[in-house]
């Protein structure tokens, strides 16, 4: 049964508000981290929230602009200006629970600005640096909820509550291939927050490293 009605958490971006990769990724890790920061004690999303953990599957939808009003109405955390760029996250559901509003939302896929390459990334102050594998080439809705898995790992470390506590402030790049394969390979040396193995269910192959995430300087 879990296994054809898997629990995702829904991460919903509005049409047109977000342009690039590197902001919309930076809101929706910071969305996530506040989602499950915010509903793991509210008894009516704890025990579908605890079970979604092992798992943590994500989709992220587009909403237009009478979809994005009622999804404002649905319990959820938002990173970002409102009435601007922005994420909401919406606590684990059941896709069988998704209801109709979910259900006509479309997968996000608009191109967005790519972000900047960075051939030898390191972290930097007060941010977290989210590294793209310069080898794939997801889809704005893929790389945004695979950014949202390094921001949730990396928070549930224990060791950046500052970092959540300011907002999750990040920055987004594509590293060079050299260098993203000495980090996966050393991961302990190079004291990485969080390194995103995806399961393969859509886009890439199982097992692959989609984003790997350096902790602030």
């Amino acid at each position: 049964m879990a296994d054809d009605d898997p629990l995702r958490m829904y991460l919903v971006v509005r049409r047109g508000a977000v342009d690039s990769i590197a902001r919309g990724g930076e809101l929706a890790g910071a969305a996530a981290v506040r989602c499950v920061r915010s509903f793991a004690s509210d008894e009516r999303f704890a025990d579908a929230l605890a079970a979604w953990r092992p798992r943590p599957g994500k989709v992220t939808l587009r909403a237009r602009g009478g979809q994005w009003g009622r999804v404002l109405e649905e319990p959820h955390a938002l990173a970002g200006d409102v009435d601007g760029a922005s994420v909401i996250a919406l606590p684990p559901r059941r896709r069988s629970e998704r209801r109709q509003l979910l259900e006509q939302m479309q997968a996000m896929t608009s191109a967005l600005e790519p972000p900047p390459e960075d051939d030898d990334p390191v972290p930097v102050a007060d941010r977290l640096t989210y590294v793209l594998n310069p080898r794939l080439d997801m889809s704005s809705g893929k790389t945004l909820a695979q950014i949202a898995h390094a921001a949730v790992m990396a928070a549930d470390s224990g060791v950046l509550e500052d970092w959540v506590a300011a907002g999750c402030p990040a920055r987004v790049v594509v590293g060079g291939a050299a260098r993203f394969r000495s980090l996966c390979e050393d991961e302990a040396a190079t004291g990485l927050a969080a390194r995103v193995v995806d399961a393969g269910l859509t886009e890439v192959a199982p097992g692959t490293v989609t984003v790997l995430a350096l902790p602030p300087a």
